[in-house]
């Protein structure tokens, strides 16, 4: 899976690069801040029309893929939500929010979940842990996980 390096965040005009961590309450170090105005003004630039046209289809194809790439469905599914896009987009709306078409972000709320759970010293996180991170799994973890499973089949 890949990993997020880089978080873009838009104030105003200007479009700013900043490095991705996970800490939400750190504050963002900006690396780089791009105007967007300076962008608009090389597009309207007679002598750069090809740059533009170029310019404004990458957009819009990444636009109209983000919105079929979420779409539960055939082909035709995702076309139909192109469209739609396609006609909000020459209404002068932008809607919806980009969709991780890999299934990363589903893959990744998944692996935090069992990380998560693997922390937690219970029967079912220490076996997590003992399976999937076992460097990490002390003796302490297996007296408890002992414990736990002993506890366990004392109930039935």
């Amino acid at each position: 899976m890949a990993q997020r390096i880089v978080k873009w965040t838009l104030d105003g005009t200007i479009l700013k690069l900043s490095k991705y961590t996970d800490d939400k309450e750190a504050a963002l170090i900006i690396e780089a801040e791009f105007d967007l105005n300076d962008f608009q003004a090389a597009l309207n630039k007679p002598e750069n029309k090809d740059f533009a046209m170029q310019a404004l289809t990458y957009l819009a194809k990444q636009k109209l893929m983000d919105s079929g790439a979420g779409s539960v469905g055939d082909f035709g599914g995702k076309i139909l939500a192109a469209k739609n896009r396609w006609k909000e987009l020459l209404e002068g709306k932008w809607t919806g929010e980009r969709t991780n078409a890999t299934g990363a972000a589903e893959n990744k709320k998944l692996i935090n979940n069992v990380k998560s759970i693997s922390k937690v010293v219970s029967l079912e996180g220490l076996i997590m842990k003992k399976t999937l991170y076992p460097n990490t799994f002390t003796p302490e973890d297996e007296a408890k996980l002992q414990e736990l499973m002993e506890a366990a089949v004392a109930k039935r």
